[in-house]
């Protein structure tokens, strides 16, 4: 009897080179905490929890990770089953594919095509980060980010956390003018932006917008043009 198994795809525009993308897919346990069902990873162990009707189901695989020219894969290798992501660069798309063998595929449809879309705008969404990321030196948590602007302040926010794999962190930056910048990101969310400007004046803002949702419009009218010193603090 043959094995029966269901896939699903989704495709992204993209407009960064395959190298960007592999950057991004070389480092799976920074990346996997932004995929859709993700509970853990330990080493090549990685755990997944699926919602189906009233049940969520756990589901714990062996990771292995395998290049070619313009395509990855992701294997992921379980008692339950196999599940297979593959990712392939055609022109200015990013499509990926999840393919399940194994228990339950007759019921798996609407989680593979969630997992599909998520990860394809993760992986979207990392690769803009990497490249519209402000110029920084940054090492052990502490550093110097040139110039931030609105529309790269969330590829910062983006890019720190994919380099802590999805952890709750503080980042706060202190310009030469008396500038204060603080964005704390809990969940996967950023949950508050505190600005103090140079002449004292103190806002926060509370939020509540996932990490890879994060747009320019929440930072326009902040004083960012500026050299800050900054630091990275777990929380």
């Amino acid at each position: 009897m043959g094995i029966n198994v269901k896939t699903k795809s989704w495709e992204v525009e993209i407009s960064h080179p395959w190298d960007s993308l592999q950057v991004i897919l070389s480092e799976p346990e920074k990346t996997l905490p932004f995929f859709p069902y993700f509970e853990d990873i330990r080493g090549d162990r990685v755990r997944f929890k699926v919602p189906r009707f009233i049940f969520n189901f756990g589901y714990e695989f062996k990771l292995t990770v395998g290049f070619q020219e313009h395509r990855a894969v992701y294997t992921f290798t379980g008692d339950k089953g196999i599940l297979t992501i593959t990712f392939e660069i055609g022109g200015e798309k990013l499509r990926v594919t999840a393919s399940w063998a194994g228990f339950g595929e007759a019921l798996m449809g609407r989680p593979l095509e969630n997992f599909a879309r998520g990860i394809a705008e993760a992986i979207r969404d990392f690769c803009s980060a990497q490249a519209s990321c402000p110029r920084a030196r940054i090492q052990n948590g502490k550093g110097v980010v040139e110039r931030i602007t609105p529309e790269t302040a969330p590829a910062l926010i983006k890019r720190v956390s994919w380099e802590l794999k999805g952890e709750d962190f503080i980042i706060e930056g202190r310009a030469e003018d008396g500038t204060f910048l603080s964005a704390a990101v809990r969940g996967g969310k950023l949950t508050r932006l505190t600005v103090r400007d140079p002449e004292g004046k103190k806002s926060i803002i509370e939020a509540d917008i996932p990490v890879l949702e994060l747009g320019g419009d929440l930072f326009e009218g902040l004083p960012l043009n500026r050299e800050f010193t900054i630091e990275v603090k777990r929380a």
